[in-house]
């Protein structure tokens, strides 16, 4: 247990060794040293502890606060075990990156302190086997991702998301401060339905372990409202429409940080809690309206998502689109293979693990597409496509690595994107034909038809076409070796599942073909595409369905006008009014009338007396 601890603290640790040194390079290695120490650990737990069975995990752990039955307990799993592995190498990677990247920002020591821990939050999430120690996790890397997507506090033009416009009076520009606040909003009302939860599965079944929820016969009994509750953590951590507002805003924070947030951490934290608990939800009366909510919004965010990332304008806005996506697809997976194993629980493990798979799939090709165009940032000095190009001629190197890790992203064979966004979707359509959803297959046929388009259009308009710049020039080896690296990874990830798995020319395959041939002849051979004719779709799609007016123009005006009731009505109203106005109006008006009484004749005080010893006579008769 001390080794798995050891993992998970070491970036922690490091990091409050950064804060006892004001050099920057001290800052920068210290943690970097931590987290490649938490990597090997990783690795050497991944290697050394033979695999449990899907049912029996490995479980060590001490107790907390056992009033509540919260307990520092780690779960080793064939989950955990393989996520920790790629959660903490990818940290390190991207920390790696983070030395050059952040070299000179004005704020090293908040950066470094707060990346080592939301390492640390990170690998609480996957090696937790007690829900609260989970949520220790969970609310720390909400907290450091607030901290690091507002990271560039002076809010400078160059860091924000959009551009100084408005829509129906909304702005449309997002800054640093803004982006961060919007990022810990939208999660922490997640949060708190996540914590009732909790909170109720404590009090029916007197555990949160996760090893005793499944398969306790108490949770029967649970209902499906605890377990919707439950959900909107997942949704909102892993930004499930409609609440997908905060990841694309989140832009606004260092490159460097939008890899940690999209590749295997933060929003991948969602998606894996909804995987690692379907089999402890499968006996819950209703869950088969549960795993159709999961199932139908990861559809929905997919599709949204992708819609998004077909028009958006800005480097990182395409990327954080396709992450939306693909986090939906890995939500619709899950709840599929919820639903399939509800008829057939013996392949819930294997149902799982493909949902699983695409974690790994994703993580790895979008990390190095986000340090990728880190480095297009960097070197060209603008954010948004269209404002340089050509940069093939300049950047050969990471424009070979984007353009391998894009082809996996959007699920082109043999790449190992194709091979786990293929099999999290077998999930999806054989839902959707054992229980007769016949709008599921087209619905994700169209999906993987425009996957491959918004991939050929951002590597088209950056590294083919547009505008050639003058001085631009290679990205420094540190930074350039992580994501080239990662690139790699996909080609060879994909070579090993090649092996062991066949691809037949399915409806799917011919989607995704079809959709990367179009993609290929606007964006690739010729410099792009625009009709007159689709410019309103286009519009409504760019403005991201009109979404953010409801979330920074409505929705804050009706909290102020609630707010302004609230004032009048209970705080002026009530309050002032009982305590200001009609209790002191009562005092004086009885003090007013005992004045009176005070006459100053001593026959009147006698006859004060006499009646009221006759009443106290009376009283006693009567009682």
């Amino acid at each position: 247990m001390e080794v798995v601890l050891l993992t998970i603290f070491l970036p922690f640790i490091t990091s409050i060794a950064s804060l006892f040194s004001a050099s920057e390079k001290f800052k920068a290695w210290v943690v970097t040293l931590g987290t490649f120490l938490s990597a090997l650990l990783a690795t050497y737990i991944y290697l050394t502890v033979s695999a449990p069975p899907p049912d029996k995990p490995i479980i060590y752990g001490f107790p907390w606060i056992q009033a509540v039955g919260a307990g520092v307990e780690v779960r080793l799993s064939n989950f955990s075990l393989p996520m920790g592995v790629l959660v903490a190498w990818l940290i390190a990677a991207i920390s790696l990156y983070s030395v050059k990247y952040m070299e000179g920002d004005y704020r090293p020591g908040w950066y470094w302190f707060f990346f080592g821990f939301f390492a640390t939050s990170m690998l609480i999430i996957v090696y937790a086997e007690n829900l609260w120690f989970l949520l220790a996790g969970w609310e720390g890397v909400g907290l450091a991702s607030w901290a690091l997507i507002g990271h560039w506090y002076r809010d400078e033009y160059d860091k924000w998301v959009g551009k100084e416009e408005r829509v129906a009076g909304v702005p449309y520009w997002w800054t640093p401060s803004k982006a961060g606040l919007r990022a810990i909003l939208t999660v922490r009302f997640g949060d708190a339905f996540f914590l009732v939860a909790i909170a109720l599965f404590y009090a029916l079944v007197g555990t949160v372990s996760l090893s005793k929820l499944s398969g306790s016969e108490a949770l029967r009994a649970l209902g499906v409202v605890p377990l919707l509750f439950f959900a909107m953590g997942p949704f909102t951590k892993s930004a499930q429409f409609p609440f997908h507002e905060w990841l694309l805003t989140a832009m606004t924070g260092p490159t460097s940080v939008s890899a940690l947030i999209h590749a295997a951490t933060m929003v991948k934290a969602g998606v894996y809690v909804l995987i690692v608990t379907t089999p402890i939800f499968l006996l819950v009366k209703g869950a088969e309206l549960y795993f159709w909510v999961v199932t139908v919004v990861g559809v929905v965010t997919a599709l949204a998502a992708t819609l998004i990332a077909l028009t958006a304008m800005e480097f990182k806005l395409v990327l954080a689109g396709s992450t939306a996506a693909n986090l939906g697809i890995i939500a619709a997976a899950a709840g599929a293979a919820g639903l399939l194993g509800l008829h057939e629980e013996h392949l819930l493990g294997a149902l799982l693990f493909f949902a699983f798979l695409h974690i790994v799939g994703h993580a790895v090709s979008k990390a190095s597409l986000f340090m990728g165009f880190g480095a297009v940032i960097h070197e060209a000095g603008t954010r948004f496509i269209g404002e340089v190009g050509r940069l093939a001629r300049h950047m050969k190197i990471t424009a070979a690595a984007m353009a391998l890790s894009m082809l996996s992203l959007v699920g082109i064979p043999p790449f190992v994107g194709y091979i786990t966004k293929d099999l999290a979707l077998e999930n999806v359509f054989e839902a959707g034909h054992v229980y007769h959803v016949e709008w599921l297959a087209p619905v994700l046929y169209v999906l993987l038809f425009i996957t491959p388009i918004y991939g050929l259009r951002l590597i088209g308009l950056t590294f083919v076409h547009g505008r050639e710049p003058e001085e631009v020039h290679e990205a420094p080896v540190l930074m350039w070796l992580p994501y080239t690296a990662l690139a790699v990874a996909t080609v060879a990830l994909g070579a090993y599942f090649a092996a062991a798995v066949k691809f037949p020319l399915t409806e799917a395959l011919v989607a995704v073909l079809a959709g990367f041939l179009t993609g290929f002849v606007l964006y690739i051979w010729l410099p792009g595409f625009r009709s007159e004719t689709l410019k309103p779709l286009w519009e409504a799609l760019y403005r991201r369905f009109y979404l953010p007016i409801l979330y920074d123009g409505v929705l804050p005006l009706l909290y102020i006008w609630l707010a302004k009731f609230i004032y009048v009505v209970f705080d002026r109203g009530l309050f002032d009014g009982l305590y200001h106005n009609v209790l002191p109006g009562l005092f004086g008006a009885v003090s007013n009338w005992a004045r009176r009484l005070a006459t100053g004749y001593i026959s009147m005080y006698v006859f004060y007396a006499v009646v009221g010893v006759f009443v106290i006579l009376l009283l006693l008769v009567l009682l």
